[in-house]
């Protein structure tokens, strides 16, 4: 008998650890099924715990070479759009497949995406606050640029950006993109102009970041970078929180090399005390990877995750294989 467990979840609720497990169930009746809880473990409770299983379904469970020689398994299973904690080559060396729950929340994240440009547009944090202590002005508000008069940069052009692209038409605001992977004329039908990386730091007045956590990725959001951005400009991140250097965007907002930034994603999640320092500043709005939400984008998130645990545990070829592994 096969047998599946869930791990590594901060943040799922209840319902939703309820509704994985009736839909995993659905795709593979008879699956030895286990909940180890939702904090991601250590190496060696992991094992203790995991011993035996062929499939681990989560979400931020973090793997190694030496987690996969150790435990044997079948597949990784990611139930969101990120797969990093797999560690893909290494999933690949052991023959261990790793699928994600792909595009489950194109809309959404995009939106949020949206949200916060618009929110940092209008500085509404602060508008907010004056209204909140009486003050029904715009003191302090400091400089306000139309929006139509600015530049988006839309860091990767998958279909999250291309998601945020076709949000903005409407908006009359100059889009251009760095993604290497996507062809100039794919870009054109969104309205949006391929640009080089550097040329997308020191353009944009906006720039919203869509791109996995790769070797290429991480961190890519260096201290020179960010030093290339203008000062009047804008971050947004609802992708991976170490696609930026959290300590040179600190240092960058607090002495306002940077106009503010609109984070949904953290270096570490909850966030621990290294992260904690970005609330107090006032230029900058953090939501709680929240992108990603909304009913019908968990119910299909789910759903996606469990439709490759049945399609495995039958022998068939996942939908969404994230490596090159022959079943």
């Amino acid at each position: 008998m096969s047998k599946v467990v869930l791990v590594g979840v901060p943040g799922m609720n209840d319902q939703e650890v309820e509704a994985i497990e009736k839909f995993i169930r659905e795709e593979a009746p008879g699956v030895e099924y286990e909940f180890l809880g939702k904090p991601v473990l250590s190496d060696d409770k992991l094992v203790g715990k995991a011993a035996g299983a062929d499939i681990i379904v989560t979400w931020n469970q973090q793997m190694s070479n030496e987690l996969y020689s150790r435990l044997k398994l079948k597949a990784f299973c990611c139930a969101s759009t990120g797969f990093d904690a797999a560690d893909v080559p290494s999933a690949t060396r052991h023959g261990v497949m790793v699928t994600n729950a792909k595009d489950y929340c194109v809309d959404e994240v995009s939106a949020h995406a949206v949200m916060l440009i618009l929110t940092m547009a209008r500085k509404l944090w602060h508008v907010a606050e004056n209204a909140r202590e009486d003050r029904w002005s715009v003191d302090g508000i400091g400089s306000v640029k139309r929006l139509s008069d600015s530049t988006v940069g839309i860091f990767a052009f998958g279909s999250i950006g291309r998601g945020v692209a076709e949000k903005l038409k409407g908006f009359g605001v100059r889009m251009i993109s760095y993604d290497p992977y996507v062809e100039n004329d794919e870009m054109d039908a969104y309205g949006v102009t391929k640009t080089g990386f550097h040329e997308l730091l020191r353009e944009s007045d906006y720039i919203t970041i869509h791109a996995p956590l790769t070797e290429e990725t991480s961190g890519i959001f260096s201290k020179e970078a960010l030093a290339m951005m203008k000062p009047s400009a804008y971050i947004i991140n609802t992708a991976r929180g170490r696609i930026i250097d959290q300590e040179a965007l600190y240092e960058a907002l607090a002495e306002g090399r940077l106009a503010g930034a609109g984070l949904d994603v953290l270096w570490n999640e909850p966030p621990m005390e290294i992260d904690k320092k970005l609330f107090e500043l006032k230029n900058v709005i953090i939501t709680p990877h929240s992108a990603y939400y909304s009913d019908e984008a968990q119910e299909q998130q789910l759903r996606i995750t469990a439709r490759d645990v049945g399609r495995i545990l039958r022998g068939e070829r996942p939908i969404n294989l994230r490596n090159q592994i022959d079943n």
